[in-house]
């Protein structure tokens, strides 16, 4: 779908948004076919309509990231391995979707409240998978929605298991944002990770959105680095702090670990 501040494409007026340099070098890796035959410079030159001169600089520069190979005797170049890795992350990504929606769907019902999964994205992180009930729609929160690390169940549960130079960094990073406010931030979010680490989740009351709350943790990865959070949240008058300390919160987990156990081969 095209966005709304977008120009028309018959206007031939150039989007300045647009990085040229980054668009020719996805130019060139297109310029490959699905057999992947090795070619030449002056071919890709003609296939993607650019001089042979920016074409050898984009080849040599992506030879050099692994995303060509280059023979030296022919002086031809085949997509490298490091292509692979565009893909991987927005495969594994759908896969764990799939997995993760039936357990999610799940307990949204039982809660009658939403549960989304996300994952980190800068210093933020965004929703990738939502399940929600009527009950839960008077928020409106869906995939590709970003929340803060800070102040929510998902995000604290996030700093509470990713490495401690990792915490420290966001930390540093984030904390300017909250100005005079930084200091209650701070402590409201180490109480969280404490009691995420006692037990298993995390918690916001109203820290972010005033009206609701919510529970979160992470889906971890073999070696317990965390790829991606999974809360439960809602209303408060529907998702008490008590029903999540007591009952959703612990749900939670158990939907995590079930999440981990069928996805084992993909984290």
């Amino acid at each position: 779908m095209k966005r709304k501040d977008s120009p028309p494409a018959e206007s031939g007026q150039k989007d300045y948004r647009i990085n040229s340099g980054l668009a020719r070098g996805l130019a060139v890796l297109k310029a490959f076919g699905p057999d992947n035959r090795p070619i030449g410079n002056a071919e890709i030159s003609a296939r993607v309509n650019l001089p042979k001169a920016t074409v050898s600089r984009l080849t040599f520069t992506l030879t050099e990231l692994g995303y060509l190979n280059h023979d030296e005797e022919t002086g031809w170049y085949s997509l490298g391995p490091s292509v692979l890795t565009l893909g991987y992350d927005v495969m594994a990504q759908m896969e764990i979707r799939d997995i993760a929606r039936p357990y999610m769907q799940e307990l949204a019902n039982y809660a009658d409240a939403s549960v989304y999964l996300g994952t980190l994205s800068g210093s933020e992180l965004i929703y990738v998978e939502a399940c929600r009930t009527p009950a839960s729609m008077a928020i409106r929160l869906g995939v590709g929605s970003r929340i803060p690390l800070f102040t929510t169940g998902m995000g604290r549960a996030f700093m509470a298991t990713i490495p401690a130079k990792e915490r420290e960094a966001l930390i540093a990073k984030i904390s300017p944002d909250y100005g005079e406010d930084w200091p209650k931030v701070e402590a409201d979010l180490h109480r969280a990770i404490d009691y995420a680490n006692t037990h298993g989740f995390a918690l916001s009351g109203g820290d972010w959105i005033a009206e609701a709350n919510s529970a979160g943790t992470v889906i971890r990865r073999a070696d317990g680095y965390p790829l991606y959070g999974i809360n439960v949240g809602g209303l408060r008058s529907i998702v008490s702090t008590e029903r999540l300390e007591k009952d959703l919160g612990p749900r939670l987990v158990e939907c995590a670990r079930q999440i981990e156990q069928v996805a084992r081969g993909i984290l």
